[in-house]
């Protein structure tokens, strides 16, 4: 927990420059895809409410925006001043609901009791320092009937570029550092726990089924080194003098060998994506 504890704080911290890298490289490649599918599992309707938990800048407040219309609302909740600055700076698209934006942690979200019909949290939970306080609030905003949509990546194993930046990390800066990325967004990958806190807060018909979707980062090796910007190694880099970073860029290329073509890393990403709903009154 105290790794994920380190990524959470790495984020609320971080500049909006810094967070650009992972609005720019992250978010076309990951996790618009991924707010896709995790949408697709809720089937929204035109009108409905959303609360997206965690909703960083936007990627899954602005998709639900799309499905529900100009007749249903978005409330996008973060604690990280940088990435809700990104969010309200984006244009919505077509006929797309309004999307407000609030700053407040997961375990102290500013709405209103049974306000949504729909709730999600993408990549988020396995950050929380209070899990079950976060669920409860979730929980708390959501309608009799309401249904929770959470995706969490599985173990960092089953996403190749990601366990090919572990070991150059590793190699460079040695195994706690390696340690601590991998715990990081990888760090609560077991699906039946996530299954039992989300019972454990009151919800029922829950369901947890894991997924792979594509991943490619056509900018090689290179670009994908450019993900650690926005991770909490980012400092550790920001201290290195050229000749490691040289050295962390060979190791990255090493690593990444056997999933890059023609220039080209492609691979995949590994996420449980869980659903739920709120019992009817």
């Amino acid at each position: 927990m105290a790794h994920s504890q380190e990524w959470s704080a790495s984020f609320a911290s971080a500049p909006t420059s810094a967070l650009c890298f992972y609005d720019e490289i992250m978010v076309p490649r990951m996790f618009d895809p991924w707010a896709e599918l995790l949408l697709d599992q809720l089937t929204l309707q035109s009108g409905q409410a959303v609360l997206d938990v965690a909703c960083g800048p936007g990627t899954v407040a602005r998709h639900a925006a799309q499905r529900v219309g100009p007749r249903g609302r978005v409330t996008g909740c973060d604690l990280s001043q940088a990435m809700l600055e990104l969010a309200r700076s984006k244009r919505s698209v077509g006929d797309s609901a309004p999307i407000e934006y609030l700053e407040c942690p997961a375990d102290s979200l500013r709405v209103a009791d049974d306000a949504f019909d729909v709730a999600t949290c993408q990549q988020a939970v396995q950050f929380f320092p209070d899990r079950p306080a976060a669920l409860a609030e979730m929980r708390r905003a959501l309608r009799p009937g309401g249904h929770l949509g959470i995706a969490v990546w599985c173990a960092i194993e089953d996403s190749p570029p990601f366990a090919a930046l572990k070991s150059a990390l590793g190699q460079v800066l040695g195994t706690d550092a390696a340690d601590a990325f991998g715990a990081g967004p990888w760090g609560f990958s077991d699906p039946d726990s996530l299954a039992r806190l989300v019972n454990d807060s009151g919800f029922t018909d829950v369901k947890v089924r894991r997924y792979e979707l594509p991943l490619v980062f056509e900018g090689g090796p290179g670009q994908l080194l450019l993900t650690l910007r926005a991770t909490s190694v980012a400092t550790a880099l920001a201290q290195l003098p050229e000749s490691d970073l040289s050295e962390l860029a060979a190791a990255t290329e090493e690593a990444t060998r056997s999933i890059t073509f023609d220039g080209i890393v492609r691979s995949h990403a590994t996420s449980n994506i869980l659903t739920a709903q709120v019992g009817s009154s």
